[in-house]
């Protein structure tokens, strides 16, 4: 495993006032068959992260996405759609990795020697959408962009699904109570323990509740004038 250099990542110029998303993009292998199947899947709120950066476009919300995928063909089409509709996204490519879908599959250590050359396998529990090797490093570049990128945003919405993105919440929101910017996580059961003294946090429950977090941070966003 190829651990990337980091620093020669180039950073984001985000717009005043724009809204930050941040964290784990969950995706349905069987939506993927087709290029315009998985382009529809990317814009639902059932990819998590990527869907509520995506509706928030849609609701013409100025918006910086920050997360993980990996160096193959489903990253670059993660990459592409919210590139091609104008949201700025900080998406680290893991160099040799592939882009975690539900697909996701073990190597068992007896015959990881022997392992098919399987695009989703892991090999480790704790592999999901960033590998073992490298993980504190990957997981503090999320942590120190973010914690840039929140310093002129309106509103940052965490999605933290337990997949491996969101390394401290508590740092994250630390830093924004400091800067008065309101905080918004949206988490699964499993991590929803390290999300004690959040103002608002939100049970990532189906789709549609997804995509309702989004509207609402827009018309929050717009009702206060916070993007302008």
């Amino acid at each position: 495993m190829s651990l990337l250099s980091l620093n020669t990542i180039d950073a984001l110029t985000p717009t005043n006032g724009h809204v930050l998303v941040v964290g784990d993009i969950w995706l349905d292998q069987q939506q993927l068959t087709s290029r315009n199947q998985a382009q529809d899947f990317f814009q639902s709120g059932q990819s998590a992260a990527l869907g509520i950066a995506l509706t928030l476009h849609s609701a013409q919300t100025p918006c910086t996405f920050v997360s993980y995928v990996g160096d193959d063909d489903l990253g670059s089409q993660v990459s592409d759609a919210v590139a091609n509709v104008g949201v700025l996204g900080d998406l680290l490519a893991i160099k040799e990795w592939a882009t975690y879908t539900n697909a996701l599959d073990f190597v068992d250590k007896t015959d990881e020697a022997d392992a098919p050359a399987v695009a989703n396998m892991r090999r480790h529990k704790d592999e999901k959408i960033i590998p073992i090797d490298g993980f504190s490093e990957y997981q503090a570049h999320l942590q120190n962009r973010s914690e840039k990128y929140l310093l002129n945003a309106s509103v940052i919405v965490v999605v933290d699904l337990d997949l491996g993105c969101i390394a401290e919440p508590r740092a994250l929101n630390f830093v924004a109570k400091q800067r008065g910017v309101p905080i918004v996580a949206v988490v699964s059961e499993h991590a929803r323990s390290r999300y004690e003294g959040f103002e608002f946090v939100v049970a990532a429950t189906d789709a549609d509740l997804l995509v309702n977090v989004a509207n609402h941070v827009a018309g929050f966003v717009a009702a206060t004038g916070q993007n302008q």
